[in-house]
């Protein structure tokens, strides 16, 4: 009888490493269909022909592995330079999610708890109020606000919960005034100014009562400023870009790159409207032009403001190694910077019921899309409307980058172009593009 236990356990044991094994060993290369990937060279190249863009790279990266990277057109059209591997590209808001795990990183050694007011460890946006527009202002020269139910947590601020705006795209008097406050799309100051004025203007609406896309990311560069007691440059560059060895990523040009530096470029007609009607400058025709020279002033090695929210240069290349360390759970090539449980909570839902204000563009808040900590989530693929397989996580870019994750099937997906304001839809067909070149029955689940 004893023996019959001893060879049941054995049986067990062998057969529980086995299952252990098979769960270690799940990945797998999954096949491409290369006739099917040509789909997205057609693609792009029209898109360059047609002159909606002037040029276009893209990488899938799966299972360690690249398995299909392209150049469409120039980097910049007046040299005929060609778009390269090594080109350097305005992310603009991709960078919030290198934002948030710089946040993440201070969170894990304790330097605060999320549910922290933001004005314990920035004053400058203590005691805000809430802009009421049907109620009377007693000064002309200001709008009409009320007290707010609570003041913002730095998880609003991570979420986008926290009441603030972007001027740049808020058509009421709050976005108005923010643009007058120099909080549009240029900013001048440091992250100190940047914040001391903020604090002078009314909330949007109670924090966490909304999700709206704003300014939110900034305030967590000064976060980051404040409680390392670093400048936010020289945090991510010590704490994250070096360890990872992002060597293109920085906030300002770099003389020596210049060569590699992708033009901006806007619509036909943009760059005369600009300096009156923003990002709202409507195109007088078709084809391309260099974007006005004030958008770039944040990027010139004068200048002081450190955007979390819209402020990195970077490459495919760079963002790859960003991506596959979220991929890996915090961890590439022996650099720990997030520990695994930190980056499943970053990537899981943390609105709930909470609506979107307002719905920019398709890739925001909606039934199927939440978000976290920095990025969106697909928590329902059929109520997001898009291809990426549920718990996909994803953020883009106002030039029209955009990047995506898909742990299911340890999938990376990089797209990059530079046309501002971006009114195409080139990145967001890289969804259905990528997924349809994918010949397997069954994805990873």
């Amino acid at each position: 009888m004893r023996f019959y236990i001893r060879a049941l356990f054995f049986v067990l044991l062998v057969g529980g490493l086995a299952a252990v094994a098979g769960f270690l060993t799940t990945s797998r290369n999954l096949s491409f269909d290369p006739s099917r990937l040509a789909r997205m060279d057609a693609h792009y190249q029209k898109a360059i022909e047609t002159e909606q863009v002037a040029g276009a790279r893209a990488l899938i990266y799966q299972n360690d592995r690249l398995v299909y990277q392209r150049n469409w057109g120039y980097r910049d059209i007046a040299r005929k330079a060609p778009m390269q591997d090594d080109t350097i590209f305005h992310i603009y808001s991709m960078t919030k999610p290198i934002t948030s795990v710089a946040v993440m990183m201070l969170h894990e050694e304790g330097k605060f708890l999320l549910h922290e007011p933001i004005a314990k460890y920035i004053p400058e946006l203590a005691d805000l109020r809430v802009y009421a527009p049907k109620k009377k202002s007693q000064n002309k020269n200001r709008l009409p606000t009320r007290a707010a139910k609570r003041q913002p947590t730095i998880h609003d601020v991570l979420t986008h919960q926290a009441g603030f705006s972007y001027g740049v795209f808020d058509p009421t008097p709050l976005g108005a005034l923010y643009r007058k406050q120099g909080l549009g799309l240029s900013m001048e100051g440091n992250l100190k100014d940047f914040v001391t004025r903020l604090g002078k203007m009314p909330l949007k609406f109670d924090p966490g009562t909304h999700w709206h896309y704003s300014v939110s990311t900034d305030v967590l560069g000064r976060l980051v400023e404040v409680v390392s007691g670093q400048r936010f440059s020289e945090f991510l560059q010590d704490r994250i870009f070096t360890p990872l060895a992002m060597v293109d990523t920085s906030f300002r040009f770099d003389p020596a790159k210049a060569h590699r530096q992708a033009t901006l470029y806007s619509q036909k007609g943009v760059p005369e409207q600009f300096v009156r009607k923003g990002l709202r400058a409507q195109p007088t025709g078709p084809g391309l032009e260099s974007a006005h020279k004030s958008i770039l002033t944040d990027f010139f090695p004068e200048a002081e403001f450190e955007s979390g929210g819209a402020g990195l240069l970077s490459t495919t290349a760079d963002y790859l190694r960003f991506a596959r360390m979220l991929l890996n759970g915090g961890e590439l090539d022996g650099q720990r910077l997030l520990a695994p449980n930190t980056v499943k909570m970053m990537r899981q839902d943390h609105l709930g019921k909470t609506r979107a204000l307002a719905r920019y563009t398709s890739t925001m808040p909606n039934d199927g899309i939440g978000f976290g900590l920095g990025f969106g989530t697909i928590k329902h693929q059929g109520l997001s409307q898009l291809p990426m397989p549920e718990e996909s996580y994803f953020w883009g870019g106002a030039a029209g980058t955009i990047f995506w994750i898909d742990p299911k099937n340890e999938m990376i997906v990089l797209f990059m172009t530079q046309v501002l304001p971006h009114r195409t839809t080139l990145r967001q067909d890289m969804w259905s593009l990528t997924y349809q070149a994918i010949k397997d029955a069954q994805l990873n689940d």
